[in-house]
């Protein structure tokens, strides 16, 4: 995973994570709610917000993240992503204009890592496996587009689209693949976090393909 978020350090030692926990505190509950359209539980104090099919729980104001119905903890980067959201993000209407990691701003840093962690690996393990690649996408369920050999979004988290295109290979031609997010991304979440997603979303897709 890109960068600050690949750290092993423990999750309460993980800096990125620590920073994000303060920045919450200080927010104020429903200001976040006025700005995101997210749900606020009043009562027991926590958000809810789903990203890529499942559903959290993150608690005001300490910032600790769970997972519903799963044991399974979140990995560090998605807990600095979600808590990214609710100080930045918005519910915004999309722009339907697609954009590549490559012209989101200051994407210069993390553009290696991303080709190599988010696209890569969809056309080594798919670029040959259209079925494979679409019951994957399925268990996230994607929508699928007409772009593309085949097209398909998955909701990262609300209002954030992720768009997978990809093009199978033959015995002459490799394949490819692209990932491409809706332009009002760039008013939602750092540029960190949007490499993050992309790496993210094809681990999981990888995942799934595993265990089929």
């Amino acid at each position: 995973m890109s960068l600050s978020y690949n750290r092993r350090d423990p999750a309460d030692k993980n800096p990125a994570l620590t920073k994000a926990r303060q920045e919450f505190k200080n927010m104020d509950p429903d200001f976040i709610v006025g700005r995101t359209g997210l749900n606020f539980n009043q009562d027991m104090q926590f958000f809810n917000l789903t990203a890529f099919t499942n559903q959290y729980q993150i608690s005001y104001p300490g910032g600790d993240i769970f997972r519903l119905n799963s044991s399974d903890e979140p990995p560090v980067g998605l807990k600095i992503v979600l808590l990214h959201f609710l100080l930045q993000g918005n519910n915004f209407p999309l722009r339907s204009r697609y954009i590549s990691f490559q012209e989101i701003p200051d994407a210069g840093p993390y553009a290696g890592p991303f080709k190599r962690q988010a696209i890569q690996p969809v056309v080594e393990k798919f670029g040959r496996s259209p079925e494979l690649l679409k019951k994957s996408a399925r268990n996230l369920k994607a929508s699928f587009i007409e772009k593309s050999d085949l097209g398909f979004t998955l909701e990262a988290l609300p209002t954030v689209p992720l768009t997978y295109l990809v093009w199978f290979g033959d015995d002459e031609l490799k394949g490819g693949a692209s990932l491409v997010f809706d332009y009002s991304i760039i008013t939602k979440l750092p540029t960190e976090d949007i490499s993050f997603l992309g790496e993210y979303a094809t681990e999981l897709l990888l995942n799934f393909a595993a265990n089929s």
